[in-house]
C-alpha cells in the first residue's frame, strides 16, 4: 500500500476478508504488527502484518466467527471478536505501549527525592505518562512506545530539569535525573530610625562577582529575590550609603535583613536563616 493509503476492501472469492489499519495509542501508524487468525477451537487459519502505513488484509478460509489477535514489540496484545462473510469486514485496531520508563530522581548532591513528580511528553507536547516519586525517589512511566520523548521532573524548592529520550524499540528504558535546589532570599531594608526604606536597590553577587539577580523593596522595605542555588553570595543594598555583606543561602528560604544609615558607608547587617 502507497503512503496514506487505504486498504482496499473487495468482494472475497471464498470464505471472507478482514481488512484496516492498525495505530498506535497516539494515532501514528503501526508497521510491522502481526495479525493471527484463529477458529472458535483455537486452531490458526490465517496470518498476516501491517505494512509501512499501518494496513492490513486477511483472508478467513470460510465465513464465520473468528478472533484476530494482534501484536507487536513494545505494545500489549489485543484480541477481538469477528464475524466473516461473504461482504469483506473492516476492522481497526489500536495497541496500548507496554513499554516503561524508569529511573531515579536526585539531588545534585546525589540524595533521592520523595515527592517530585515526572512528566513524559512527545514531540507535539502530549503528555505520555506521569508519575510521583516515591521515598527511595524511583518513579516509573508506563505505556511508553518506541520514540523520542521529553522527560521532566520538578519538585518544590528544586529548579526543574528536562531532557531528550530516546526509547528504543523494547520501550523499555531507564533513565535517571538530577535537580539543583534553589532558595529565596528575602528580608528587609530600614534606616537608623527604624523606618523602612522603600525602593533601595538590592543586588545579590555570585562567588565570582557576578550580578545574579536584583531586586527593589516595595513600600514597606521588603525585598524577594527568588530562584538562586545554595552557595555564597554578596548582598548590596543601595539607595542610601551602600551596606555589603556575605550571605550563605542553603534550604528553601534565607532571611536577610539590612539597616541603612547616611552617615556610614556600612552599617549592621543582621542576618537569620
Amino acid at each position: 500500500m502507497g503512503e496514506g493509503a487505504e486498504p482496499v476492501l473487495s468482494e472475497a472469492k471464498s470464505g471472507g476478508l478482514v481488512a484496516g489499519s492498525v495505530r498506535r495509542e497516539d494515532g501514528q501508524e503501526l508497521a510491522g504488527a502481526v495479525l493471527t487468525l484463529i477458529d472458535r477451537g483455537g486452531r490458526q487459519v490465517a496470518r498476516a502484518s501491517s505494512d509501512a502505513d499501518g494496513g492490513y488484509a486477511i483472508n478467513a478460509p470460510t465465513a464465520g466467527g473468528y478472533v484476530l489477535i494482534v501484536s507487536a514489540s513494545g505494545h500489549q496484545p489485543t484480541a477481538v471478536e469477528v464475524s466473516v462473510g461473504r461482504r469483506p469486514r473492516r476492522v481497526d485496531l489500536t495497541l496500548v505501549g507496554s513499554g516503561e520508563v524508569s529511573g531515579v530522581v536526585r539531588t545534585d548532591h546525589g540524595s533521592p527525592l520523595p515527592g517530585a513528580t515526572v512528566t513524559v511528553t512527545d514531540l507535539r507536547g502530549e503528555v505520555i505518562g506521569a508519575a510521583v516519586t516515591g521515598g527511595d525517589g524511583t518513579y516509573a512511566c508506563h505505556g511508553v512506545v518506541s520514540g523520542v520523548y521529553t522527560l521532566v521532573a520538578a519538585a518544590e524548592h528544586m529548579r526543574p530539569s528536562a531532557i531528550t529520550l530516546s526509547v528504543p524499540a523494547s520501550g523499555v528504558l531507564r533513565q535517571d535525573i538530577e535537580l539543583s535546589a534553589t532558595a529565596v532570599l528575602t528580608g528587609s531594608a530600614h534606616a537608623d530610625d527604624g523606618n523602612p526604606v522603600p525602593n533601595a536597590l538590592v543586588s545579590v553577587l555570585d562567588a565570582a562577582g557576578a550580578v545574579t539577580a536584583t531586586a527593589r523593596t516595595d513600600e514597606n522595605g521588603r525585598y524577594v529575590v527568588a530562584d538562586l542555588h545554595e552557595g555564597k553570595y554578596t548582598v548590596i543594598a543601595r539607595g542610601y550609603p551602600p551596606v555589603r555583606d556575605q550571605v550563605t543561602v542553603s534550604g528553601p528560604e534565607v532571611v536577610h535583613d539590612v539597616r541603612l544609615a547616611y552617615e556610614h558607608a556600612a552599617e549592621t547587617v543582621r542576618s537569620r536563616s
